[in-house]
């Protein structure tokens, strides 16, 4: 009886890691861009209260908001950081996964290599018509420039990732219980 059975399945699994990791990084651009405005907006009306009855609000709120925005203007960076972690852990993933289909499935993994090449080119032409824009989003996106780079060039960065992911598992060492040819 064959053991390990995995089929196609570990190929999707990691075809929906990659455009999962695209879609959390378009909304974690747009929530930190939406964050970065109204920290920008609420931090320094915050710290304008004053004093009322022994309660010094001003100090209160640079205490809470001050502190707040710190962390919210280093976000950019911080999401920036996540995404390309994803993108690297993606690699490692399938890499500590041990995953050898057999090689009949490389026309597949072909074709959902053009499927996600497909997917991020719609994801990164909307990313570009809301980056163009002039509006507070636009803005906020424009001031992230390493994610919004990674985003904008996610076709070609991910089509670099299933490349080098397809040569490992397929060209990777075969084994007899796994995919590939035995001589």
């Amino acid at each position: 009886m064959i053991k390990g059975k995995k089929g196609v399945m570990g190929i999707i699994l990691f075809f929906l890691l990659l455009f999962t990791i695209l879609i959390i990084g378009f909304i974690a651009a747009m929530v930190v861009s939406l964050l970065t405005y109204t920290s920008e907006e609420i931090t320094p009306i915050m710290e304008e209260l004053g004093v009322v009855g022994e309660t010094n609000l001003s100090q209160a709120s640079e205490y809470t908001f001050g502190t707040l925005n710190t962390f919210i203007q280093a976000l950019p960076w911080l999401v920036a950081f996540a995404y390309a972690a994803m993108l690297v852990f993606s690699i490692v993933f399938v890499m500590a996964w041990n995953y050898n289909p057999n090689p009949m499935f490389m026309g597949l993994y072909i074709m959902f290599i053009f499927l996600l090449i497909l997917g991020c080119i719609i994801m990164s032409n909307m990313y570009q018509d809301i980056y163009t824009g002039t509006d507070v989003v636009a803005v906020g996106l424009q001031e992230q420039t390493a994610l919004s780079y990674m985003i904008l060039y996610s076709p070609l960065i991910m089509t670099i990732i299933a490349f080098i992911v397809g040569i490992y598992i397929f060209a990777g060492k075969q084994t007899e219980m796994q995919g590939g040819f035995n001589v």
